[in-house]
């Protein structure tokens, strides 16, 4: 009866209104099998993977051709930020901990947020999952090793210390040498005639030693739900340069980049009164960043960087229900953000937010706008109205729709630290509109869904990130107008029986990027992509074999031939057997099947066959 009220508790709180569900979700056995959070989310529709090789490679996503600094990745309602250059590592993020992750497009439609989840154009939520049952203490372990010379061994141990107090304390390190081989040719006409190579390489300066530990308390009194969380993370890794010709030789790059970042946060929920909650949350940020950039050109010219970003978040919010029909809510937000190098910068932002909601019947909308002020690093004002309707006439139809305006500042590298950069950059605003459909409907042991989300974006003052010789030196420059049209489609069928679960999910996204000037596709967006899963689950054992397919893609938005990148295909397959009666579970993961050569970011040449073994053990 202890472990039910706790249950019922926690409900009372959590709980809440979604006016409309996650465009896509990852949940349960799926995620925890993923190695990192990019493993875990690379097949959600109308979203591309930025990958740039490697161990040390940075990874991150872009949704709907909006870039990534458009995308708010929030754990357990809390941003993780970077001010410097709006580039969140995802790669940096297990999935160990993690109950599930969504992505919505605008913003959540729950009761209770904080102010800055209105802002964005689209959102990665992290949700951490609740510790073992009460009476139950639980000790995992995780080793995880294969290619690049990967091993990465991880601990965690979850206490239920009273019906309402709770603990999870984890830790894991990681080291690869990263390196693989690559296929790389070059043709060209010379005074000599037509000459090139065409040979295998080593993709060198990929290798990552990092050490993360984490202690998160949970607190879950009648009404209410706490949470507090101590991170650090500790890393030396190489920076996987391009592969480009110059004269005789194919330089490398030899950039290396310490991090070691330490962040608090705590944020809790609670029930005052019959229809009225409060939330509040706060964090602090400590990131300290080394970068020893090596000139590609000639080695012995380097450069030492050095970097301190401080941040600090704080919110408040109050939800009212004030009957089943209507629901209101307002949030203000505090965010202090500071940067220390050669040269300082400092950004102070206040976000406020109001929404309304109604529901009756099948009818579910909602309405809210945020105001963004900023100063220290320039002075923006900016308000973004936002509009979210679905109507449900049974439980296998859904419609609904989305309209929205959002902003995003330049960065502090945008502004100070970029070697090849316009200094003067406008804020990117994104007006965006959205309609979608979905069909859910079970027949005995056969389940079917379907969804088709139709969109069209307007980004004005689009900036655009483009590498510059490493990961660490970027151009930045306002586009001027983009056009985005897409096509989202999620197809899934399954059929289970008894210990018996057999399914298929195909994916497949087709987005018109277009600059207005110049009228070609924006850089990096392919017109067609797809993904495709088949998986089947017997007792124990589970097997997926998993195909992504990118159509063709230019490196700059005047599409010619020689900026073209060539499309490209990959495989993978895992097998997954949980040992009954022993707690142990072991999984073999099988990458790029059949070797596929491909880039997905231009002379960044992604790794070939790759495989690794993960073992886990309960007890």
């Amino acid at each position: 009866m202890a472990q039910e009220a706790d249950s019922l508790r926690a409900a009372r709180v959590t709980a809440s209104l979604q006016v409309a569900p996650p465009s896509a979700a990852i949940a349960g056995p799926r995620l925890r099998q993923a190695a990192n959070l990019p493993d875990a989310i690379r097949g959600f529709s109308g979203l591309q993977l930025r990958d740039y090789g490697g161990a040390g490679g940075l990874k991150t996503i872009n949704v709907r051709s909006l870039g990534s600094a458009h995308t708010a990745i929030f754990l357990d309602g809390i941003p993780i930020d970077n001010a410097q250059n709006a580039q969140v590592d995802l790669g940096r993020i297990p999935t160990d901990g993690l109950e599930k992750v969504e992505l919505f497009q605008g913003q959540r439609s729950q009761l209770l947020q904080t102010a800055r989840e209105y802002g964005s154009a689209s959102a990665l939520h992290l949700t951490s999952a609740q510790p073992a049952p009460e009476g139950r203490n639980g000790f995992k372990v995780r080793l995880r090793g294969g290619s690049f010379g990967t091993v990465s061994p991880a601990a965690a141990w979850e206490s239920r210390w009273s019906p309402v107090l709770s603990s999870r304390v984890q830790a894991g390190f990681t080291h690869a040498h990263g390196r693989y081989p690559f296929h790389v040719k070059d043709f060209r006409n010379t005074p000599e005639g037509y000459k090139g190579y065409d040979t295998v390489m080593v993709r060198q300066n990929c290798d990552l030693m990092e050490f993360r530990t984490d202690a998160h308390l949970f607190y879950t009194p009648e009404g209410g739900r706490y949470d507090a969380r101590v991170s650090w993370y500790d890393a030396s890794r190489g920076i996987p340069g391009p592969v480009y010709k110059q004269a005789d030789r194919y330089p490398l790059s030899d950039d290396r980049q310490v991090d070691r970042n330490l962040s608090v946060q705590a944020g809790g929920e609670q029930e005052l009164t019959s229809g009225l909650s409060l939330l509040v949350r706060a964090k602090y940020a400590r990131d300290v960043l080394q970068y020893l950039d090596v000139s590609e050109i000639d080695p012995a010219v380097s450069a030492q960087w050095n970097y301190l970003q401080q941040s600090g978040f704080a919110s408040v919010a109050l939800g009212w229900k004030a009957s089943e029909r209507w629901h209101f809510s307002g949030a203000v937000d505090g965010q202090y953000e500071a940067l220390q190098s050669r040269v300082s910068a400092r950004r102070k932002t206040l976000f406020t937010a109001v929404s309304a909601s109604f529901l009756d019947g099948p009818w579910r909308a909602s309405a809210a706008a945020q105001y963004q002020y900023s100063s220290g690093a320039g002075t923006y004002r900016f308000l973004s109205p936002s509009f979210i309707l679905t109507w449900t006439p049974d439980r296998s139809w859904e419609f609904g729709g989305l309209l929205k305006r959002s902003c995003r500042l330049p960065t502090f590298n945008d502004l100070y630290y970029s070697q090849i950069t316009v200094r003067k950059l406008e804020p990117e605003e994104v007006y965006q509109s959205a309609a979608h459909w979905s069909w859910n409907r079970r027949y005995e042991h056969w389940h079917f869904q379907a969804r088709e989300e139709l969109y069209f974006n307007y980004v004005r003052n689009k900036l655009i990130a483009v590498p510059n010789g490493s990961l660490f030196r970027w151009s930045m420059y306002n586009l001027g107008g983009v056009r985005i049209f897409g096509d989202d489609w999620d197809l899934t069928a399954s059929w289970h029986s008894g210990p018996t679960t057999l399914g298929a999910t195909a994916r497949y996204t087709y987005q018109w990027a277009h600059d207005t000037g110049t009228g070609g596709q924006i850089p990096y967006i392919p017109l067609h992509s797809a993904n495709f899963r088949i998986f089947w689950n017997q007792g124990g054992w589970r097997v997926d074999l998993q195909g992504f397919l990118t159509g063709e893609r230019f490196t700059s938005s005047t599409n010619r031939d020689d900026f073209r990148i060539a499309p490209w295909t990959t495989w993978d397959a895992s097998l997954t057997y949980a040992f009954p009666g022993t707690g142990l579970t072991l999984r073999v993961q099988l990458n790029n099947l059949l070797n596929a050569n491909y880039e997905i970011i231009r002379q960044y040449p992604m790794p070939g066959f790759n495989a690794f073994c993960t073992l886990d053990y309960l007890f």
